[in-house]
């Protein structure tokens, strides 16, 4: 899964240009979250490709990263677990954030693409 990140301009409408570009090419949005101080936005997408294509035709300068997106049990401590392990692991993560399913975490960070979560 790829997270895509880009800051854009702090003015009305510019982040409803991209969702609505995206769902223009019938690509859903997984999940998003825009973190204050620099209108940056980290985005992922059920279509990797078709949303680098619509970043791309925007103009929009984005980075990718690999993601993983994983359900936890709605129960208290399911996070933390999920954290210590992704710690013993040597995880070094960037970014965790909801998703729009709920009880899912999205996780970001060096060598996330190789944690095995069995």
């Amino acid at each position: 899964m790829k997270e895509f990140r880009f800051t854009l301009a702090n003015e009305p409408g510019t982040l409803a240009e991209v969702a609505t570009a995206l769902g223009a090419e019938n690509v859903n949005i997984d999940s998003i979250v825009g973190v204050p101080g620099g209108s940056r936005v980290c985005l992922l997408a059920d279509d990797a490709d078709k949303a680098r294509a619509v970043l791309q035709e925007l103009g929009v300068t984005f980075e990718e990263q690999e993601a993983l997106a994983l359900d936890l049990p709605d129960r208290p401590g399911e996070l933390g677990k999920l954290l210590g392990r992704l710690a013993s692991a040597g995880v070094n993560l960037d970014s965790v954030y909801p998703a729009v399913a709920a009880n899912r975490v999205i996780l970001t960070g060096d060598g996330i693409a190789d944690f095995d979560i069995e």
